[in-house]
């Protein structure tokens, strides 16, 4: 990913999130002045010891992502939403990796022993999924 990518931001760690804000004048004074737990977009979360990148984080950099990318077919597009394990083998590192459908970033998955496991958001999935013909329904 390109360095140019993350220009004018500033980040802010409070407990297990990382948080991206604009480096704007006066930002550093009022994080100082006042007790900031959450501020601007949520980059990173941390879960079981290493470091998770958000659905907003994806979305957000979608155009410098170019490693550990899984790219679903159709076929396995709604077994993914639905929670299903999609067996491999994946042309990815283990661990999280973004997921692409149609050239478009979903969000975040792991890449683990068993297979591919979403970790989408379920507000992101249910928002994903409307609007979207049932199975069986258009065929």
């Amino acid at each position: 990913m390109p360095g140019t990518m993350l220009e004018g931001l500033r980040f802010l760690t409070r407990g297990k999130t990382v948080w991206a804000i604009a480096d704007v004048a006066g930002v550093q004074e009022t994080l100082t002045a006042f007790k900031v737990e959450a501020a601007g977009l949520p980059l990173l979360r941390k879960r079981g010891g290493h470091w998770k990148p958000t659905t907003a984080a994806l979305l957000l950099l979608e155009d410098a992502i170019v490693k550990n990318v899984v790219e679903l077919s159709p076929a396995r597009l709604d077994p993914f939403l639905h929670g299903q394990v999609l067996p491999g083998p994946f042309l990815t590192d283990r661990g999280y990796v973004a997921v692409r459908y149609e050239g478009k970033i979903l969000g975040c998955a792991l890449h683990g022993e068993a297979g591919l496991r979403s970790q989408l958001p379920r507000a992101w999935v249910d928002a994903l999924m409307s609007g979207r013909p049932q199975r069986g329904e258009d065929e």
